[in-house]
């Protein structure tokens, strides 16, 4: 075989890993048109780099955190599919109840479930979702739960790291991305 020849790949072998492999947006924002007068684009334009990719997964997280899902609706044991369907896209509402009757075991549960069901980017094994302490002196409101999501996003050759640091405020229910740590 001459050496510049590939050997052909059988039907259940997986495409050998590219170097210089494309990052590719969500469909949405590949169908954006930032310059609408030109007739072409450079293939930089529609590709993403890794901190494109994390905000766009950012974005796509505070999306998905500030959308109430229909979980009181829906019984997750008889109809599973439904459940993790976009009939239910979002989460629970956290509103109308204190900081102290909320238990963290709860609330994570919930955010990883979330992140699960909705945001295939991210390597579910990999998600974490920890609490962090209010700074002394800090103007947050009364009721507001800050964490931090930490998890790899799924790329290949090799998966890319994923921080951001969130908030929750149980009296709104809205969820907000205090601040990438990356």
């Amino acid at each position: 075989m001459h050496p510049g020849a590939r050997a052909p790949r059988t039907a259940d072998a997986p495409a050998p890993p590219r170097v210089h492999a494309q990052l590719l947006p969500t469909l949405f924002d590949r169908l954006r048109d930032e310059a609408p007068s030109r007739t072409a684009e450079l293939p930089s334009e529609y590709t993403a780099t890794p901190a494109r990719m994390r905000e766009i997964i950012q974005r796509d997280l505070a999306l998905l955190f500030n959308t109430t899902n229909a979980e009181d609706l829906i019984d997750r044991a008889r109809y599973a599919d439904a459940a993790s369907s976009t009939v239910n896209y979002g989460v629970p509402p956290l509103a109308g109840g204190y900081l102290s009757e909320r238990k963290w075991a709860d609330i994570e549960r919930i955010i990883r479930r979330a992140i699960r069901d909705y945001e295939p980017r991210l390597i579910p094994d990999s998600v974490q979702v920890v609490p962090l302490m209010k700074e002394d002196g800090a103007a947050e409101a009364y009721n507001v739960l800050l964490f931090e999501i930490r998890a790899l996003i799924y790329l290949k050759p090799y998966p890319l790291a994923f921080t951001v640091q969130s908030a929750v405020d149980l009296e709104t229910n809205r969820m907000r991305i205090v601040g990438a740590a990356d």
